[in-house]
């Protein structure tokens, strides 16, 4: 029970659950980013931009929110982080939120990895 631990114990507990809380936040929220952007291009800009001061105010709002969950997880061996950047081919110009296309770069001489040729062998190996 966690009335009877000394201070330093005690201290020690509310770390470990608020770590488990911070871990939980940031799985959560990337949940809720994978269905909000997986939708369809459109839908997504029409919602965004129906109410801009809105928008920017929930992303700064989330965007704030993640980097310190993310802070407070780069003190432990967790993995997750919240994601706190639009998905690739999403801007805001100032006035409206856009989507292009990412271009994707395929590198026509990729890394060819080289074996090296294999020893002599004597003529009788057995």
């Amino acid at each position: 029970m966690i009335e009877s631990l000394t201070p330093t114990q005690y201290n020690r507990e509310l770390a470990v659950i608020q770590t488990k809380a911070a871990r939980h936040y940031a799985i959560t929220q990337n949940e809720c980013y994978h269905k909000f952007w997986n939708r369809d291009h459109q839908v997504i800009l029409d919602s965004i931009n129906s109410n801009i001061p809105l928008t920017l105010e929930r992303f700064q709002g989330n965007t704030e929110l993640g980097m310190a969950v993310n802070k407070e997880l780069e003190k432990t061996d967790i993995v997750e982080r919240c994601i706190v950047t639009m998905p690739q081919g999403y801007s805001f110009d100032g006035t409206i939120f856009k989507y292009d296309t990412p271009v994707v770069v395929v590198d026509p001489n990729p890394d060819v990895v080289i074996v090296p040729p294999l020893p002599d062998m004597p003529e009788s190996v057995v």
